[in-house]
């Protein structure tokens, strides 16, 4: 789930609920799923760990939205895993 996770983040940008309902319903629940407390908790650690920043746009109209996206260090280890042989 972690790389997954800076794989998506490599494209762009995205909150929780977009990595849970754009990404993983629409486009890899056939292979893989993956609930939003797991996709949350993952998150939380990818932050710790450096290899994501989570910015908070503040909404006046709802919940603040929490936007993750991939450091320089989650993308060489995005590299790394990539190139790693499995």
């Amino acid at each position: 789930l972690t790389h997954t996770i800076l794989g998506l983040l490599q494209q762009e940008e995205r909150t929780g609920y977009d990595l849970k309902t754009n990404c993983f319903d629409r486009c890899i629940a056939h292979l893989w799923t993956a609930d939003q407390a797991q996709i949350y908790r993952t998150l939380d650690k990818l932050v710790e760990q450096g290899w994501v920043t989570c910015t908070i746009e503040i909404q006046h109209d709802r919940p603040n939205r929490k936007v993750y996206s991939l450091t320089e260090a989650g993308k060489a280890e995005l590299v790394r895993w990539l190139q790693y042989p499995q």
